[in-house]
C-alpha cells in the first residue's frame, strides 16, 4: 500500500512539474518572439521615415541600395514590395529580386495594406527559412505607395535552448528531488496534502496564467508604444552626431522630430503612472467641491487654442450652477482627455458641444464632436489600453492610446457611469452621468 501510494504521489508530482515546464517554456518563447517582434516593428517604421525625408528632400536612390544598408545595419532581411505584390528589393536576393515570385498573397503583405502594419510567423516560400516577419506600409508618395518588409530567421528549437530549457531544467530537477525526499518521508500521510496541494497548484497555475496574460499584453503595448518614438530619437540623434555635414536647416527640423517624440514620452508614461495609481488604490477621489461649469471652462480655455489650430469650435452650454463632491484635478483631466479626444477625431469647419445638465439627482456631461464615427465593431474595445479607432489619426495627433482608458479609471473613482453613442460619419458622443 505504502508503495502503490509513492508512487502514485511521485507520478502526481512529476506531470505536475512537467507541466509546469512545458508551460513555462511556451511563456518563455511566446515572450521572446513578441520582444522580437516589437523591435522589428519599430526597425521597419524607422526605415520608411528615413525612406520618406529622402523623398520629401528630393533625394532619389535605388531601392536595392536602401534593402542592402538596412539589412547590413540590422543583420534583418529587408525587402521592399509594391502595392501589386512585385518586389522591388531584396537584400537576400540581390540583384536577382526580379527573379522572385509575386508576393501579392503574403499574410503581412496584406495586412500592411489594409492596415498599415502586419505580421506573421513562417517558412519562406523563396529561401525555406523560417522567418519572423513584419511589414509596415510607407505612402509617403501617394503615386508610389510601397510595402517595407523585415524579417529576422529564427530557430524556435534554439530559443528554446537558449531561453528556456537551462533555467527550467533546474528548477524542475530540483523539484522532482524535493518530491522524491518528501514522498519517502511521508508516504503514509500524502494521500489529504496531495488533494490540497493539486488544488492550490491548480489556483495558482490558473492566477499566473491571468497575469502573464495581462503582464505579456501589457509589456508588448508599453514596449511597442516607448520603443518607437526612442527608436526615432535615437536615430536622429545618431545622425546629428555622426554626420557633420548636415545644414542648420535639416538639423533643425531633425531637433524638431526629437523634441515632439520626447515629449510624446514624457506623456505616455505620465498617463501610464496615472492609470497605475488608480488601479493600485493609491488615487482616491478626495471629498473636494467641484463647481462643474467652472472645471469645464477652465478646461475649455486651455484647450482652446488646440482646436482653432484643427479648425474646430468648441461649444458649452450648461443650464445652471452644477456642484458635486470629488478630486478637481482629475475632473478636470477626465474633461481635457473626453474634449481632447473629439477634437483629433473631428474634421476642420465642425463644432465639439460640451453640456452639463442636472436632472433627477444625477449631472450628465457630454462632449459630441462631428467627426468620423465609431465602426460597431470597435465599440466594445474603445476603452482598453492602446486601442485607437483610427491609428494613423491618433498618431498623428500625438495621442499616447490612453486618453479614454484613463477617462474609464477616473469614471471609477467618482462612482459614474459612461455611455457612448456614435454613427459613422456623424460624430460621437461621450456623456458621464455623475451622482449630484
Amino acid at each position: 500500500m505504502r508503495k502503490r501510494i509513492l508512487l502514485y504521489s511521485l507520478s502526481i508530482i512529476l506531470v505536475s512539474v512537467l507541466v509546469t515546464a512545458f508551460v513555462s517554456v511556451f511563456f518563455s518563447v511566446s515572450s521572446y518572439l513578441d520582444e522580437k517582434e516589437s523591435t522589428l516593428y519599430a526597425y521597419s517604421r524607422l526605415i520608411n521615415e528615413s525612406i520618406s525625408d529622402d523623398f520629401r528632400a528630393g533625394t532619389d536612390r535605388p531601392m536595392s541600395a536602401y534593402a542592402a544598408d538596412f539589412s547590413r545595419e540590422s543583420g534583418c532581411r529587408i525587402t521592399f514590395i509594391d502595392r501589386d505584390g512585385v518586389i522591388l528589393a531584396d537584400s537576400e536576393a540581390g540583384d536577382a529580386y526580379g527573379d522572385m515570385e509575386n508576393h501579392g498573397d503574403r499574410e503581412e503583405f496584406l495586412e500592411a495594406i489594409r492596415t498599415g502594419v502586419g505580421g506573421s510567423d513562417r517558412e519562406s516560400e523563396t529561401l525555406g527559412k523560417e522567418y519572423l516577419y513584419v511589414a509596415a506600409l510607407n505612402d509617403a508618395d501617394p503615386q508610389r505607395p510601397f510595402v517595407t518588409r523585415v524579417a529576422m530567421e529564427v530557430d524556435k528549437s534554439d530559443i528554446v535552448m537558449d531561453q528556456a530549457i537551462k533555467s527550467t531544467l533546474i528548477s524542475s530537477l530540483i523539484g522532482i528531488a524535493l518530491a522524491v525526499v518528501l514522498a519517502l518521508f511521508y508516504s503514509k500521510r500524502l494521500t489529504r496534502p496531495i488533494r490540497e496541494m493539486e488544488g492550490r497548484l491548480t489556483r495558482t497555475m490558473e492566477e499566473n496564467r491571468k497575469a502573464e496574460n495581462i503582464r505579456r499584453e501589457f509589456v508588448a503595448n508599453v514596449t511597442h508604444e516607448l520603443k518607437t518614438p526612442l527608436t526615432s530619437i535615437t536615430g536622429f540623434v545618431e545622425t546629428i552626431r555622426d554626420d557633420k555635414r548636415i545644414d542648420e536647416r535639416t538639423r533643425d527640423r531633425f531637433l524638431d522630430i526629437i523634441s515632439i517624440e520626447s515629449a510624446r514620452l514624457g506623456r505616455l508614461i505620465d498617463d501610464i503612472l496615472i492609470i497605475s495609481d488608480i488601479e493600485s488604490g493609491r488615487e482616491t477621489n478626495t471629498a473636494g467641491d467641484i463647481d462643474v461649469a467652472e472645471a469645464i471652462g477652465e478646461v475649455i480655455a486651455i484647450l482652446t487654442p488646440v482646436a482653432e489650430d484643427a479648425g474646430v469650435a468648441l461649444r458649452f452650454d450648461y443650464s445652471y450652477e452644477m456642484h458635486m463632491g470629488g478630486n478637481s484635478d482629475r475632473f478636470k483631466q477626465m474633461m481635457a482627455n473626453l474634449i481632447e479626444n473629439a477634437v483629433k477625431y473631428s474634421d476642420a469647419d465642425s463644432v465639439v458641444w460640451i453640456t452639463a445638465v442636472k436632472q433627477e439627482g444625477f449631472i450628465r456631461v457630454s462632449v459630441k464632436d462631428e467627426g468620423i464615427g465609431i465602426p460597431e465593431e470597435h465599440m466594445d474595445r474603445l476603452f482598453e489600453r492602446f486601442f485607437r479607432v483610427d491609428k494613423s489619426r491618433s498618431k498623428a495627433a500625438g495621442g499616447t492610446g490612453l486618453g479614454l482608458a484613463i477617462v474609464k479609471h477616473i469614471a471609477a473613482l467618482f462612482d459614474a457611469k459612461i455611455e457612448v453613442e456614435s454613427a459613422l460619419g456623424k460624430g460621437s458622443a461621450f456623456t458621464v452621468i455623475f451622482k449630484a
